[in-house]
């Protein structure tokens, strides 16, 4: 059976996402993760590293990953036969996240102290938004914008079904775990009545079991966002947000 990848940008629903998949037939989660920048060193992998990665992967393994686009990465994913997928979220909900994943739910990531040594929420939330430019570290970490162009090559794939966090929380989730199912056996072949897989996957949905659950908040920005935060935001992602379509112009 084929491999599938649950490639997704950091603190976009990548634990929602793996639920979901774990209900595919002839799948196994062995507990591996592919991450273009380890949390350990916080510094990217070579294309050799990746490599070697991903030529590990085994038949049916379900490996969860924070890969960068890179059309070599692309490549070898196609000829592993892996069924892709990338989740990603409204990056100012992932900023709000990812400010209070680092400072208080991983000591282990590099950026942790950086985050926590900040005096607010406020400033941690500004950091996150604008990365070094806000709060100068030895690593590569520049503004939520450029962090997403790197992923962005994933998307409009016609070989990689990318989704929305949002729509796995809202009335649409139905819908699209229908879709990721059918995108699955599509590559698989029918090898699973694909509403009884649906049907699974929507029963083994549970955000907070994940160790990195916070709230799962669909627009949780707006109750922190600073009006300094909001101009840090269109500056540095405001084309971003209407290009994935959570806006339709700066006016938010």
């Amino acid at each position: 059976m084929p491999p599938v990848v649950a490639n997704s940008f950091p603190k976009s629903g990548t634990h929602l996402l793996l639920q979901v998949l774990q209900a595919l037939p002839n799948t196994t989660h062995y507990g591996s993760f592919i991450a273009s920048t380890p949390t350990i060193t916080f510094t990217e992998r070579s294309l050799e590293a990746h490599a070697r990665l991903v030529r590990r992967i085994a038949p049916g393994e379900l490996v969860p990953a924070h890969l960068y686009y890179h059309p070599a990465h692309q490549e070898l994913l196609a000829r592993k036969r892996c069924v892709q997928y990338f989740i990603y979220r409204d990056p100012r909900d992932v900023v709000v996240s990812e400010a209070h994943y680092l400072t208080h739910m991983n000591r282990w990531h590099r950026m942790h102290r950086y985050f926590r040594d900040l005096a607010s929420d406020e400033e941690r939330i500004t950091f996150s938004i604008l990365g070094n430019a806000a709060q100068p570290t030895p690593f590569d970490y520049p503004d939520v914008g450029r962090r997403f162009e790197r992923y962005r090559g994933w998307i409009g794939r016609s070989d990689v079904m990318a989704l929305r966090f949002e729509d796995l929380v809202s009335e649409r989730r139905a819908e699209t775990v229908r879709e990721v199912v059918r995108h699955y056996l599509d590559r698989a072949g029918p090898v699973a009545d694909p509403d009884d897989v649906a049907r699974r996957a929507l029963a083994g949905i549970d955000g907070p079991a994940s160790h990195t659950f916070r709230s799962g908040k669909v627009g949780g920005w707006r109750d922190v966002f600073t009006a300094a935060h909001r101009r840090e935001m269109k500056n540095v992602a405001g084309a971003l947000l209407i290009e994935l379509g959570y806006e339709t112009s700066l006016e938010w």
